[in-house]
């Protein structure tokens, strides 16, 4: 007898306290607001819960609040929901009902794709937003044997700067020069090779460029140009469609027009197997730099090489033919420097 009333003392106490069932979210996500619902009588004491930064040691107070007949919600501002997770438990009338000050629960916090997204390109950019490069090459598809020489040279220069705020990656805007003497449009006469050779090309183009990527590794970059060409003012554009990175292991497909001057197709593979020395090669066919001009082909590769961090060199070196019996070389050189 003296036994079933200890049995029965033991057990009032718990059997006065109050039902309160929680379930705790699988996890959050950082920067978004946390429900956390408990499950209680209506006579259960006042609901709070007590919630901090996984690790840190003050507790910030959530009363919980009337959800329905039975169930209280206490909303996490989402200021507090951060990676790596929040610690929390709930106390009804001062009582923990779940957890404790001593042994919270953890509850996980994982990054938005977004910002896990953004915290991977800011890796392979070591943190770098903006750019600063210039480029230069002569292109010289060799002198027909009426003495008419096929040649231009190209100058590009331009400023970066990386947003990452998807699916716009990046913004560009630059100058290009582009200049070269070539065989005169069939439909004028030149009564000799010295009068059938003329200037084509532009001194001053300025262009504005898009890079957007609603895919991360699948790019598409277009552009806007507005050129001042030997025919007078004019348009251009480029699109390139590019899948992987373009300082490392990349597949690439664009097309360039610039205005009376010609147009240009390429395709580059480029690779990075060698640090800080980024490497590609590009084929492409073009009738630079006049747009009646037969169609010409270009094999190039192109080398890079980090002399200090941020700071790369950039190298070209190919071949060029307007015709099969007669070509010549390409060669360039820049830099660029990010920052």
């Amino acid at each position: 007898m003296r036994a079933l009333v200890i049995i029965m003392l033991a057990v009032a106490p718990a059997a006065a306290e109050p039902a309160v069932r929680h379930v705790p979210p699988a996890a959050g996500e950082a920067g978004k607001q946390v429900e956390l619902v408990a499950e209680a009588p209506p006579t259960t004491p006042t609901l709070v819960a007590h919630v901090r930064l996984h690790g840190s040691g003050t507790f910030q107070a959530i009363d919980l609040v009337r959800k329905d007949d039975a169930h209280w919600v206490a909303v996490v501002p989402a200021a507090t929901v951060a990676v790596p997770g929040i610690d929390y438990y709930l106390d009804a009338g001062g009582q923990p009902v779940f957890a404790s000050a001593e042994w919270p629960h953890t509850m996980d916090v994982r990054a938005s794709p977004q910002a896990e997204r953004r915290t991977r390109d800011s890796i392979r950019a070591e943190g770098r937003r903006s750019k600063v490069e210039t480029m230069g090459e002569w292109v010289e598809f060799g002198t027909k044997a009426q003495g008419v020489p096929d040649h231009y040279y190209r100058v590009d220069a331009d400023f970066s700067y990386r947003l990452w705020t998807y699916p716009l990656e990046e913004i560009r805007v630059g100058y290009t020069r582009l200049l070269g003497d070539t065989l005169q449009s069939p439909d004028k006469m030149c009564p000799s090779s010295d009068a059938c050779s003329t200037k084509a090309g532009f001194k001053v183009a300025g262009w504005f460029e898009l890079g957007t990527a609603v895919i991360e590794g699948l790019r598409l970059d277009g552009r806007m140009s507005v050129l001042a060409t030997q025919d007078g003012f004019g348009v251009g554009g480029r699109g390139e469609l590019r899948v992987g990175a373009r300082e490392g292991n990349h597949v690439a497909a664009g097309v360039e027009y610039l205005a009376t001057v010609g147009t240009n197709g390429f395709f580059r593979l480029g690779w990075g197997t060698v640090p800080h020395t980024p490497m590609s090669a590009t084929v492409e066919i073009t009738n630079l730099p006049a747009s009646y001009r037969d169609t010409g082909v270009r094999l190039y590769y192109d080398l890079g090489f980090e002399v200090y961090p941020g700071v790369r060199l950039n190298g070209r070196i190919g071949y060029a033919a307007r015709t099969q019996s007669v070509a010549g070389f390409t060669a360039g050189g820049g830099a660029a420097v990010e920052f």
